[in-house]
């Protein structure tokens, strides 16, 4: 297997609650989180020994989450070199886990060229690049505690979806440094009935929909209010923002009456229709 090309899912909160400040700076997390069919494209090729390369359609940093998640796993396996190409689709500063998906499409071609780590491995190299990446890895729908190392598979949930973003993101560290004591403590009853929403069915997961960053996230980009009242209007059963936004998703009925609610978001930088998805990435081509 000398290549794999793979989409590999965003992902959606469909719960969030912030339990407290860590002594380390980072929060402890309880969510309940599901892939969806939004995908970035990744094609990863082997190379000889001491090359690594990540190329992308839109600029990135050179240590990116791709690249860092190539440089564990090498160095970790002791195998040959990458070269990697992204073309994105998941838009930044969304709330989507653009890069973390990007990052675990990546272990996934790896171990499935090279081999030589096993799965409890993974997501520690997982942990190592990005608190998303662990989930990204995993996918499907799954409760996410800790700082997001911590999964328990939850049963998936067949949502219809319609996500949109404007054209202004959130920065996820600015964001967690604005909330105050009240944004954070948690609720067990919120991920708890989630949890049992997904069995459920789409009526039960909207009704369940809850965020507890999208307060002070709506104070610094009010536009993310706007996006959630208007995907109400549009008939969605529950509208909310995903993880620390911009993106807003809506569950609705059907596959069809989303597409005709993304037609009233023509103002918006990026729409998406799509469903969840009960797995992490797709194999679309191997070479």
């Amino acid at each position: 297997m000398e290549f794999i090309e793979l989409n590999a899912y965003a992902k959606i909160n469909l719960s969030l609650e912030v339990l407290a400040r860590r002594a380390d700076g980072y929060h402890e997390l309880r969510m309940v989180m599901h892939s969806v069919g939004l995908a970035d494209r990744i094609r990863v090729e082997k190379a000889q020994s001491g090359v690594l390369s990540v190329e992308c359609d839109i600029p990135l940093p050179e240590k990116n989450t791709a690249y860092r998640a190539a440089e564990l796993f090498i160095a970790e396996a002791g195998c040959g070199g990458a070269r990697i190409r992204l073309s994105k689709h998941i838009p930044a500063e969304a709330g989507l886990g653009g890069g973390s998906a990007d990052a675990a499409g990546v272990l996934h071609a790896l171990r499935l060229m090279y081999g030589g780590i096993d799965e409890a491995r993974l997501y520690e190299l997982a942990k190592q690049v990005g608190a998303d990446v662990p989930f990204c890895y995993h996918g499907g729908c799954a409760l996410v505690r800790g700082i997001g190392e911590r999964l328990t598979t939850l049963e998936p949930a067949h949502l219809p979806l319609l996500i949109v973003k404007g054209s202004e993101g959130v920065s996820t560290g600015a964001l967690f440094r604005s909330l105050s004591p009240n944004d954070m403590g948690g609720d067990a009853s919120i991920a708890q009935r989630m949890t049992d929403a997904c069995r459920e069915g789409k009526a039960a997961v909207a009704a369940s929909l809850f965020n507890a960053l999208s307060p002070a996230a709506e104070s610094l980009v009010p536009k993310i209010a706007e996006h959630r009242e208007r995907m109400m209007e549009a008939g969605a059963l529950g509208a909310i923002m995903t993880g620390s936004g911009s993106a807003v998703f809506g569950i609705f009925e059907s596959l069809q009456k989303a597409k005709e609610a993304e037609a009233l978001f023509t103002d918006c930088a990026f729409t998406s229709v799509c469903t969840t998805a009960d797995k992490p990435y797709e194999i679309v081509a191997v070479g």
